[in-house]
């Protein structure tokens, strides 16, 4: 990570009914988990912690895509649960990626839950979601500054996103969230990191028809010597 600016937002688009598409700039990094990089122009970093998105992307939608963050040993990799395999590692479930993408590995609490051969060289993180481990491993990087567009503490899915139960183990498609509890402690705990990293995190919600782009990034850029979490919500009015 080092040729990338830490100094930069990095632009945050999580599920939520709030996510928004987000316009490419060299003003600003961003950042996708699970499917949200369809909503993006160009995504930098793409995170989450279960490896049955793959299915979802297509080559042009790789095309648009720098790096991709994923656990040392994933979720949701055998077809009936949400469960991590040994012999199911980072590596092969990303061997099929364009060369172009950087692939970085990391653990999470399941790993040692079910006794895996964790390489200690990757960081290791306490994460409830795709979207707590996007912040947990980019504060592990180095940055500091967050706009974010679909975290919703109350859960709910955007309308073009969707995702898969557990216990389909990545092979049925939902349109209706089954653990919005989890996403109110996810958005406490996210909170908790905030805090503990001494960082800015700006939760953005603009309208509807709204695309993200240079032109939100500088209504946020008043709170950019500030540390703390904050909620900024765009009128309709605004263009």
């Amino acid at each position: 990570m080092k040729d990338y600016d830490k100094d930069k937002f990095v632009v945050l688009v999580s599920a939520g009914p709030t996510a928004r598409k987000v316009k490419y700039s060299n003003n600003y990094y961003t950042c996708g988990v699970n499917v949200t990089p369809k909503l993006i122009e160009r995504t930098d970093f793409w995170i989450m912690n279960d490896a049955c998105y793959f299915q979802d992307f297509s080559k042009d939608d790789y095309n648009k895509i720098s790096n991709m963050v994923i656990p040392q040993f994933p979720h949701t990799v055998n077809g009936y649960n949400f469960h991590p395999n040994k012999d199911c590692d980072y590596r092969k479930v990303t061997e099929h990626l364009p060369k172009h993408i950087k692939v970085h590995a990391f653990n999470i609490q399941s790993s040692k839950k079910f006794n895996l051969p964790i390489d200690l060289k990757y960081p290791f993180f306490e994460a409830r979601s795709s979207n707590e481990s996007a912040i947990r491993w980019l504060l592990y990087n180095g940055f500091k500054k967050f706009i974010s567009l679909g975290h919703d503490p109350e859960g709910e899915y955007h309308t073009d996103m969707f995702t898969r139960p557990t216990l389909g183990g990545g092979s049925k498609v939902i349109h209706e969230t089954i653990d919005n509890l989890r996403y109110s402690n996810v958005n406490k705990r996210i909170k908790m990191a905030v805090k503990e990293h001494n960082c800015l995190f700006i939760r953005l919600v603009l309208p509807p028809d709204c695309v993200f782009d240079e032109t939100h990034l500088k209504e946020c850029l008043y709170l950019e010597n500030n540390t703390g979490y904050f909620n900024i919500e765009v009128s309709n009015e605004f263009k």
